[in-house]
């Protein structure tokens, strides 16, 4: 008796093949049954194995030839057996998520007076079922050739693991985007918005279980979106066990999809990705960022002859070099380690050890738009720094390149500054200044000037070096006694590290009407009234007693954690700060006192709360001032965010929106002392005048902004929630504010 399966000779009364692990089957008739379920068996041809059932029929895929019938639990004990204990013990069927119907639309939080309680309606995600049987391909496994294994059990994986993604004809994607998501708890895989692991692909060799950054040892479902085609995006799930390093895992992996059935359509299986541009810049950008601090090393400094080396990743800065909303990524790296002797030229070859970089996102990827030479100067051999300029008023990058010739009598020194403009696709060298010096080091101070290749008298070149302003300098190589604290090279790395921060803080989803607002994280705010007893500026012999307010955030289940705890301890000192300066305040210190503190959970729409402070100063005069502002807080981070962020859209809509509702607003009021268009275009900017309620979103004008004193400061709607309750754009909130 011979194995069907591999031809090796078997021995008498053998219930497995010791060569491949087949369990033997002594009532080989030459079909293959399978059995999808206790009331079905399908019989299908020795070439392929289908399994179907009642509830769908799976993807059929080539077996061996002449196969004998199998059990799958036996088939998996064999498997693990044959290879070794490499593989893992045989666990549960993995079961792709039902279908969740999306959630009803959730009323806006209300609040009533300072005691509300405002709950942050949960947005469910609508989870979709994946169809038909998923395989997965893995390499490198002791003793086995590549095999399709069903994803019965998970995938063993570790962080060297290669991934690459596959569509269903078996052609490595062109662009997808893959999610690990725990499975800890409920073992959903829905909620791709609100996990951290993210890789975004485009034209790439996959990746590996590293991309996704550190992650701990556990269960997770591996969830791949394939945005080939861009009418929509197909996506797959997979089940992986995940251990850093995982012995049993393989070197590579390639999930592939349901095939297409027999009408050539794909499983019904479609999501999209939902998250921001930003949110996709951010993840693009900090890959980048972790690719260069695995090359060149962590942001950081060392010590250079008393002053203080910025190394590895030294600069992540984040610059909208074209004004349209979307940030830029300006990097400087030490592409070569600070030798240890301590040379005069030390300095210079460092200077050359540096690159400069800028990245641009677009159309869901990064590209590299600048990375001129000469950008890192030098002060006399020493400091090393990045100046950065604006040009006609918009940001720049730049360079300079001093060239030096002897001669005969003659030490000649030509300066060239060069300042790119970017134009959304590549930085453009937009003006050339050069100078060129005949004989600095003697009597003859003669220099000629050339702007943009031409020759230029002094007038004309100090005109055209006006066009570019200085507007700051980041420090590589700083030394002791510097002017200020700023002109460090610690402080350069310290500023990175910020940016690697908020680069997190974006992709981890800081915009409310994407990842935040369909994640299954809900959140409430809880007013809490305090009363303190403060000066009355209008009596300052006497004191007042006064009731101020502040909200106090929780999540739904009454629980907090560190975001949530800083914040509230912020606005709690907020209140209290407040209240310490109105006990203390006479009207001889010349100063404003708060005599009026109140902070209004307006909403919370997803992990995005907006706060209305509501603020009256007095210096003791006639009547005090309102200083009211809003803000809009990440829950999930514990920071203020820009209202363009919590409201996904661009400043300049933002800013249209607002002179709209306010114009609106003065066709039916007009104002008794008039107001004029650029006024109204100035408040209309300003971010911190924005706040979002149940019904929409309304901007804050102050007192003598549109008026005089007595026309009032005024909360006026300038954006719906509902686009069907548009009449509210130009009317005053009718609400406590």
């Amino acid at each position: 008796m011979f194995c069907t399966n591999c031809g090796k000779e078997l021995k008498p009364g053998a219930k497995f093949c010791t060569t491949c692990g087949c369990p033997v089957d002594a009532d080989d008739a030459g079909e293959t049954k399978v059995v999808s379920s206790p009331d079905e068996t399908s019989v299908v041809s020795p070439d392929t194995t289908t399994v179907s059932g009642p509830a769908a029929e799976t993807t059929v895929i080539p077996e061996s030839p002449a196969a004998p019938e199998h059990d799958r639990a036996a088939d998996t004990a064999a498997a693990v057996a044959s290879f070794d204990d490499v593989e893992p013990a045989p666990a549960p069927a993995y079961a792709a998520p039902a279908p969740v119907p999306p959630a009803p639309a959730g009323e806006a939080p209300k609040k009533k007076g300072h005691g509300a309680l405002v709950i942050g309606i949960v947005a469910l995600i609508a989870v979709l079922a994946v169809g038909g049987a998923l395989y997965v391909r893995l390499h490198g496994l002791p003793g086995s050739a590549q095999t399709a294994y069903t994803a019965d059990a998970p995938a063993q994986v570790s962080a060297k693991t290669r991934v690459r993604p596959k569509d269903a004809n078996g052609k490595e994607m062109s662009a997808y985007v893959a999610y690990l998501v725990s499975t800890k708890g409920t073992g959903d895989a829905a909620s791709i918005s609100a996990t951290p692991y993210r890789y975004e692909g485009t034209d790439d060799s996959g990746f590996t279980l590293e991309d996704f950054g550190d992650i701990e040892d556990g269960d997770y479902t591996l969830v791949i979106v394939d945005n080939s085609d861009s009418g929509s995006s197909a996506r797959y799930d997979v089940p992986v066990h995940y251990e850093h390093d995982n012995p049993k895992a393989p070197e590579s992996l390639d999930p592939e999809p349901p095939a297409p059935s027999a009408d050539d359509t794909q499983a019904d299986a479609t999501t999209t990705d939902a998250r921001t541009d930003e949110q996709k810049a951010a993840d693009l950008y900090l890959a980048k960022c972790r690719e260069y601090i695995d090359k060149y090393g962590k942001p950081g400094t060392c010590e250079y002859q008393n002053g203080t080396l910025a190394t590895g990743l030294a600069v992540a800065k984040l610059i909208d070099f074209n004004g349209d909303g979307m940030d830029e990524l300006m990097l400087c790296y030490d592409t070569t380690p600070a030798p240890d002797q301590q040379d005069d030229a030390f300095s210079e070859q460092q200077k050359d050890a540096y690159a400069v970089e800028v990245w641009s996102y677009k159309d869901g990827k990064i590209s590299k738009v600048f990375d001129e030479p000469d950008s890192v100067s030098s002060s006399n051999g020493a400091s090393l720094f990045i100046t950065m300029y604006e040009l006609d008023g918009s940001p720049c990058m730049s360079t300079w390149k001093a060239e030096f010739a002897t001669g005969a009598n003659t030490t000649s020194e030509d300066d060239t500054f060069t300042y790119y403009a970017f134009n959304g696709t590549s930085f453009d060298a937009s003006l050339t200044l050069a100078s060129h010096y005949k004989n600095p080091y003697s009597d003859d101070h003669s220099v000629s000037y050339e702007v943009d290749g031409k020759q230029a008298g002094e007038s004309d070149y100090r005109a055209a070096s006006n066009r570019a302003q200085e507007s700051g300098m980041i420090w590589l190589l700083s030394f002791n006694g510097t002017r200020s604290a700023g002109e460090s090279a610690a402080t350069t790395i310290s500023d990175t590290n910020a940016t690697l921060d908020e680069l997190k803080s974006r992709s981890e989803g800081n915009a409310a009407t994407t990842a935040a607002a369909t994640s299954e994280q809900a959140y409430t705010s809880e007013s809490v009234d305090k009363s303190y007893t403060i000066v009355n500026p209008y009596s300052p012999s006497s004191t007042q007693g006064v009731m101020w307010s502040y909200p106090q955030f929780s999540k739904v289940d009454g629980s907090t954690d560190a975001a949530l705890d800083a914040l509230n301890a912020q606005l709690a000192k907020a209140c209290e700060d407040d209240a310490n300066l109105g006990k203390a305040w006479g009207p001889a210190s010349g100063a404003m006192m708060v005599d009026d503190h109140q902070d209004l959970c307006a909403s919370i729409n997803g992990s995005i709360a907006s706060v209305f402070s509501a603020r009256d100063e007095t210096g003791g005069g006639a009547h005090g001032t309102d200083k009211s502002f809003g803000t809009f807080y990440d829950l999930s981070t514990g920071k203020a965010v820009d209202a363009t962020t919590a409201l996904n859209m661009s400043a300049e809509d933002l800013q249209a929106k607002g002179v709209a509702g306010i114009n609106a607003f003065l066709a039916k009021n007009p104002s008794d002392l008039g107001v004029s268009a650029d006024d109204i275009s100035k408040m209309a900017g300003e971010q911190d005048r924005y706040v979002r309620d149940e019904k929409g979103t309304f901007i804050i004008t102050r007192s003598y902004e549109l008026g005089s004193y007595a026309f009032g400061s005024h909360r006026i709607y300038v954006m719906a929630n509902d686009p069907a309750n548009n009449a509210i754009v130009g009317t005053e909130v009718a609400d406590n504010y």
